[in-house]
């Protein structure tokens, strides 16, 4: 008898824990689902409200305006979470990346100028939690938005040497005994990984007025090269570049491309380029289909030319002298070669000592490389832009780079959600 009291005791126990189990357990169903219902829709707002603080920096609005506006239009209304009420809707921050209260996270070398932190911390009322002790759940979400300002200029920034593949080892490789010298420009390797920039053998690297900068957090270094940025500095973790570029140049020809004696005019060309016989291009645009080649000894010259790769290969010798420069005026000013994303062949590009180049040199599908024995190219007034870029060899290349003497890349203000 005394058991089975023991025994009516024991469960009437059982069933008060199992009420508060079971209260506990709608608290985290029912408050639970509001809270990460909240916690979605926060991230919405706060997504949201940083794209309109975007814009209006790029508008020269008030982009802190713009954000509490948009954040309002979602239902957080910002309030002042420190006032001691436990009713605050939400507290929402905005910041420029380049405040002391931003947390953005942004890549190596960003402008922090440009981008926007909006942050939401939300307070979600709980309707069965109190019985557990929890009266409200918090959220804290953020976004970060870039507001890219409009840029004419060089493409990636005037960098003189671009590997634009975005994965895998050799966007930018030097190799061999190759020499390179660069002013007013630097070197830039889109892919993000750790062998995109691959610098080897007895290469000597220098770029005196910019560094040399990444997408990867580290290089490839083998061998004995010497590398010298003085100070400025080899530069991992920047911003991916797209790919394909956008806004890439569409020059056409008119009418088929003749010569006459020494000459050659402007238009389109099938076979290999140029002709016999032909040391001088009249101004214009040259479409070739076929390979653009140039022997030992042989001499080429020509001013505001535009030469296209439609399809085809570069081969030049390295005792071979160029003399070719890009139209100063124009649609096409500053673009001196261009291959199509359609035009994947590898271009060889060498020359003499007393060769000159002048102009960007832009084939985002193919790759480029200057190698050979004693191959020197000192008079490059150039950037070479190409899926990937390789000097190698005894090859030995001096860039000295106008801005002013490139393609000039024309890109409009976007806003861009980075997180």
């Amino acid at each position: 008898m005394f058991s089975k009291k023991r025994e009516k005791g024991q469960a009437l126990i059982i069933i008060v824990f199992a009420i508060v189990a079971l209260v506990g357990l709608t608290a985290l169903s029912i408050d639970g689902g509001n809270a990460y219902s909240d916690r979605r829709n926060a991230q919405n707002a706060a997504d949201t409200s940083v794209l309109a603080a975007a814009l209006a920096k790029i508008k020269s609005q008030n982009y802190s305006d713009a954000a509490l506006a948009r954040a309002a239009s979602n239902g957080y209304v910002d309030t002042d979470p420190t006032g001691g009420s436990s009713s605050s809707r939400a507290n929402v921050e905005v910041y420029r990346c380049d405040n002391a209260s931003a947390s953005c996270n942004l890549p190596s070398g960003a402008d922090k100028t440009q981008y926007i932190q909006v942050i939401i911390t939300s307070n979600v009322r709980t309707y069965f939690a109190p019985v557990i002790g929890v009266r409200q759940i918090t959220n804290k979400v953020q976004a970060v938005a870039w507001a890219k300002p409009g840029y004419t200029g060089p493409y990636y920034g005037g960098a003189a040497i671009v590997g634009l593949k975005q994965t895998g080892c050799d966007a930018v490789e030097f190799s061999g005994h190759a020499q390179l010298q660069i002013w007013n420009a630097g070197i830039f390797s889109n892919s993000s990984d750790s062998c995109g920039l691959d610098i080897q053998g007895s290469t000597n690297v220098q770029t005196y007025d910019s560094g040399i900068n990444m997408v990867a957090t580290s290089y490839t270094l083998n061998g004995n090269p010497t590398v010298n940025t003085y100070g400025y500095g080899i530069n991992p973790n920047q911003a991916q570049q797209p790919y394909p570029p956008p806004n890439l140049p569409n020059p056409t020809c008119t009418g088929t491309a003749y010569k006459a004696g020494n000459l050659m005019y402007a238009g389109s060309y099938t076979g290999t380029f140029p002709p016999s016989g032909v040391t001088a291009l009249q101004s214009g645009v040259y479409c070739i289909n076929g390979s653009f080649k140039l022997n030992a000894g042989q001499n080429l010259s020509g001013n505001n030319v535009v030469i296209v790769m439609q399809s085809g290969d570069i081969n030049w010798n390295g005792s071979a002298e160029l003399h070719l420069s890009a139209p100063t005026t124009g649609d096409f000013a500053g673009l001196l070669i261009y291959a199509p994303l359609s035009n994947t062949s590898t271009m060889q590009i060498n020359g003499s000592s007393n060769s000159e180049l002048t102009g960007t040199v832009l084939m985002p599908a193919a790759p480029i490389v200057v190698n050979g024995n004693n191959s020197q190219l000192q008079k490059v007034n150039s950037q070479l832009i190409g899926y990937s870029v390789e000097l190698s060899g005894s090859s030995d290349t001096q860039i000295e780079m106008n801005p002013t003497s490139q393609f000039q890349f024309n890109q409009p203000p976007t806003v861009q959600l980075i997180r």
